[in-house]
């Protein structure tokens, strides 16, 4: 061994144990897993997310590079809510993720990322990162629908992501994260109105389909639904059936003026929410009380972003509700 090597091993040991319980002391919080029997969930829209990288294949040349201090305070607001389960929305893949978790959350312990291509062509895909193993992905980008007196064909604006996670033991939890049309094409909208009803109604199918199979399946749906309560986009996902039943529920329906906005910006900043979590009825029942909310604006933590993120808590342990048949 060389003079001096061995000296300078435990000086290097030295360090890294001083520097590790720095790290521990500054976030001691932050360190500690996800509550036993309860998973959080959240949807963040976060604004044109994409890397340094030109994709000669996607129509993103227009919109800049997502800056390291944007990162930093998305990274902050991640932090701040502290998700075991997050969509993403406007993020251009996997990767982009995976590089903030590891550069800015790693104490968080996200192990699971997945962001499949969509219908974008401008690197707006949806995806998900989690503390919850993922055990399968589907995308529903390929399907083709209609809607009721229109011959137009439409697909999904991005996509209808189904993420499934191991949320207890014995139950998955499938993840459904959506980005519906925007309302960008003319005044009041009226294609986009069309195309995010299409959407909607398309989703609706699709979860009262598997709520025909498994009326206690756990469902969420989440992300950015560009329309308001009122609109026909909410309407076709929350309206009860011919029986009277409904098969989603929105988790933030109690909140009120400005705990309920969720975008930052104008118009739609004083016309209510346009990011929603929802959630199949048994699920629904599983709430914990007070845990849906919307995160404050904060200095330092939602810049990142024209829109704030949402979360909820659901109670998934075997005693939080009776599973009845």
């Amino acid at each position: 061994m060389l003079p001096g090597t061995r000296k300078d091993l435990r000086a290097a040991l030295l360090l890294m144990l001083v520097l590790t319980a720095t790290l521990l002391h500054v976030r001691p919080a932050s360190a500690q897993s996800a509550e036993p029997g309860k998973v959080k969930v959240a949807a963040y829209n976060v604004e044109w997310f994409l890397d340094v990288f030109d994709d000669p294949y996607t129509k993103d040349e227009q919109h800049p590079v997502k800056q390291r201090k944007d990162i930093e305070q998305i990274a902050a607001a991640v932090r701040k809510v502290n998700p075991d389960v997050i969509s993403f929305e406007e993020v251009e893949n996997e990767h982009v993720l995976r590089a903030m978790a590891s550069q800015f959350l790693m104490d968080l312990n996200y192990k699971y990322f997945c962001v499949l291509p969509t219908n974008s062509d401008r690197g707006q895909n949806v995806g998900v990162m989690s503390r919850i193993p993922i055990v399968s992905a589907t995308s529903h980008r390929f399907q083709e629908f209609t809607l009721p007196g229109e011959d137009r064909t439409w697909r999904f604006a991005r996509d209808l992501l189904r993420v499934r996670v191991q949320a207890s033991e014995t139950r998955p939890l499938d993840v459904f994260v959506v980005h519906f049309k925007s309302k960008l094409d003319a005044e009041g909208d009226p294609m986009g109105v069309k195309w995010r009803t299409a959407e909607a109604r398309q989703v609706r199918k699709i979860i009262d389909a598997q709520l025909a199979t498994d009326p206690r399946s756990w469902m969420v749906l989440m992300g950015d639904f560009n329309d308001t309560p009122e609109g026909s986009t909410i309407k076709s996902l929350l309206d009860a059936n011919d029986k009277g039943q409904a098969s989603l529920i929105d988790m933030h329906a109690s909140l009120v003026g400005e705990e309920r906005f969720t975008y930052r910006k104008a118009p739609y900043r004083k016309q209510g929410p346009i990011d929603y979590i929802m959630a199949s009825p048994d699920l629904a029942k599983r709430l914990v009380p007070g845990s849906a909310a919307v995160l404050k604006e904060e200095a330092g933590v939602t810049g990142g972003s024209d829109h704030l993120p949402i979360t909820a808590t659901f109670d998934v342990s075997s005693t939080a509700a009776p599973d009845k048949k």
